[in-house]
């Protein structure tokens, strides 16, 4: 009887053996960007924050802390902020609560789908040994796991364009038309995603439809339905950009709002609205062409030092890649319409101030001729194969090496250790609370940790600079955020500073207008973090 289990055991995992192996890497490469969220990175970014806070005040209150009812998008520091990632976030905020790990969460799902979905992909655009080596290369890809760890809103739309892609071709394919009407749906819903896809859906989607018109892979009136379903779902994100471009009044329905902003943040990163526009678009082609060969930013958040966004010497796979796509084009399905994605994201470069995640959407083309050219040179020989499985092999090792003994504290807008000094102030209501500003941002954590109210926030918020792309707040309530130059001792008065700050007041203390911190505060001291509570 056990021979009999065993040999069934034997043949059900040689029958399904590609199927097994497939699991394993996916389950791997889901570890691999899951494991750990809620600490690694080890400090939390504003912008996740934000997103975090702003999705919970929609989940309690229905409104932003800017005080709109479920706006299409965010105000958030002024300039604003995309606000699909916000919407995704809330179920998860339910389940969990307002942490680091419930605002990550999402991320690391979608890239884990995105494994299965670039696998699926290749296989239909090529063949299963590519979409095999495909899945591998994006399971140990540096910008992917990277990205996919932390929740910086505009990280999504890669990944919602490659699930939109793989569904209208599985729809094309398939003559599904469903799967076709949900890939365009998901295209528009990018437009909230990131302010990039304002210049690149139209450029991608215009020559990839007409070129499927000529091809007689859809009817005109399938073109047509096609681009009214990216119009319909997309309509109130145009209505923000008509807004926001022609200084219109926002909307106001009794089921969302579009704001209208004090300055535009999709004005702000792109060259399109510069004075100079052919002198600044040629320098952010030259900065962004510089970050696509070097995989380098300057933001270790992004990508790391001698690692790069897919190793740096992936780059002249994806050269390589290229080459051979153009050359097979013919035994590429579909074929035409990575290569529009890649012609319309190197477009991108000439009109956005460049970094990593600002030219996300041009990673997952670059990926593709690089797995083109990875599987071209394994083809060659089995000697070949096993020597590119050792150079990943190294390479993976060392970049999880390096990446998870990063201190993301170091980063300029990342802060860790808030949580606790920030929860002891909160039991503090009846003094005036000073915060430094030497903390990025040092309000929204304050929202965060406390889960404050965000009616109250609204009544009461003060800034310095309320036009500002950037506002800074000021106050709200019994919490000030400033410059702590100099201490008031009396009883009513609590301060947070950094420890290298309290050192300097301990060491200096008339700098500050005391005589000393020994009977003048009580001092409570927090991981990088000290309270002073006026004594007298």
């Amino acid at each position: 009887m056990e021979d009999l289990v065993k040999k069934d055991n034997e043949n059900f995992i040689k029958k399904h053996k590609i199927e097994i192996i497939i699991g394993i890497i996916v389950l791997f490469g889901a570890l691999i960007r899951t494991i750990g969220i809620g600490s690694i990175p080890n400090a939390l970014n504003v912008d996740e924050a934000s997103a975090g806070f702003e999705a919970y005040s929609i989940l309690n209150y229905g409104i932003d802390r800017n005080g709109n009812f479920l706006p299409v998008f965010l105000v958030a520091w002024g300039s604003g902020q995309n606000a699909l990632y916000t919407y995704l976030i809330m179920p998860f905020i339910a389940m969990f609560g307002l942490t680091t790990f419930a605002i990550r969460l999402p991320m690391a799902i979608i890239g884990g789908i995105s494994l299965i979905v670039f696998y699926l992909l290749l296989k239909r655009m090529i063949n299963q040994r590519t979409a095999i080596v495909g899945l591998i290369f994006l399971a140990i890809c540096p910008w992917h796991i990277m990205k996919s760890r932390w929740g910086l809103e505009s990280n999504i739309f890669p990944d919602l364009m490659l699930l939109s892609v793989f569904l209208i071709i599985k729809g094309l394919q398939g003559k599904k038309r469903v799967f076709q009407i949900l890939g365009y749906i998901v295209a528009a819903l990018t437009a909230y995603a990131y302010g990039t896809s304002y210049f690149f859906l139209p450029l991608f989607f215009i020559p990839v439809l007409f070129i499927m018109l000529k091809k007689k892979e859809l009817t005109l009136k399938e073109l047509i339905i096609n681009l009214a379903v990216i119009g319909i779902v997309a309509l109130p994100i145009i209505i923000f950009v008509i807004i926001n471009t022609f200084n219109l009044p926002e909307i106001e329905l009794p089921f969302l709002t579009i704001p209208r902003m004090e300055v535009n943040r999709y004005e702000e990163i792109t060259s399109i609205f510069s004075s100079d526009f052919l002198e600044k678009s040629l320098d952010d082609f030259a900065g962004g062409l510089q970050i696509l060969i070097y995989q380098v930013d300057g933001l270790p958040w992004n990508s790391l030092e001698d690692i790069g966004t897919i190793y740096t010497f992936s780059t002249i796979f994806t050269i390589l890649g290229i080459i051979v796509a153009i050359k097979n084009r013919k035994d590429i399905k579909y074929g035409y319409i990575m290569g529009i994605w890649l012609i319309v994201s190197i477009l991108l470069l000439f009109v956005c101030e460049p970094n990593i995640n600002r030219l996300n959407i041009i990673f997952f083309p670059i990926i593709f001729y690089t797995v083109v050219g990875i599987d071209e040179i394994a083809k060659q020989g089995k000697v070949f194969a096993v020597l590119l499985a050792i150079v990943y092999i190294l390479s993976f090792g060392l970049f999880v090496n390096s990446y998870f003994s990063e201190n993301a504290n170091d980063y300029m807008t990342f802060e860790s250790n808030l949580e606790e000094p920030i929860e002891y102030l909160n039991t503090l209501q009846d003094k005036e609370i000073y915060i430094t500003n030497s903390i990025k941002e040092p309000y929204i954590y304050v929202l965060f940790y406390t889960k404050y109210d965000t009616r109250d926030f609204v009544d009461t918020v003060e800034y310095y600079n309320e036009d500002g792309a950037f506002r800074q707040v000021k106050s709200f309530e019994n919490y000030n955020f400033i410059s702590i130059n100099v201490l008031d001792d009396r009883q009513e008065n609590v301060y947070l500073l950094r420890e290298n700050e309290y050192e300097d007041v301990k060491n200096n203390p008339e700098k500050y207008g005391i005589d000393s911190l020994d009977g003048e505060f009580e001092v409570k001291e927090f991981l990088g973090y000290v309270v002073l509570e006026g004594k007298v």
